[in-house]
């Protein structure tokens, strides 16, 4: 594995390996974020939430392996695997297995901000 290049803080322009932001402006960042959205747990994602996406991720790679299902691109090797809403909670989703699809952390973000805008 390549180490992340170093890249400036969108906010100060310090080198950092974190995606966009240092350490000290991504918790401000995300402080913020809370502020506005909610944390994890007052949008409903709670140990059950939790407890039963281990369980999708866990048994999708049971069966399937390290694969994706892909979501709007080809099914592909994957071993970011997450587990997604197919009805997101903000639109009424549950957490029952039936409502659990597991894609890699690239197809959830590509369905989430699509399914967003």
């Amino acid at each position: 594995m390549t180490p992340r290049r170093r890249r400036p803080c969108l906010v100060c322009g310090t080198l950092t390996r974190n995606p966009s932001r240092c350490d000290t402006h991504q918790r401000e960042w995300q402080a913020q974020q809370d502020r506005t959205r909610g944390s994890a747990h007052q949008r409903g994602y709670t140990q059950a939430w939790r407890t039963a996406a281990a369980q999708a991720v866990a048994q999708h790679r049971t069966q399937h392996g390290n694969w994706c299902p892909g979501w709007r691109v080809p099914p592909h090797e994957a071993s970011n695997l997450t587990a997604d809403h197919v009805v997101p909670k903000a639109a009424g989703g549950t957490d029952d297995p039936e409502n659990i699809q597991v894609l890699c952390r690239g197809c959830n973000s590509r369905k989430h901000s699509i399914t967003t805008d």
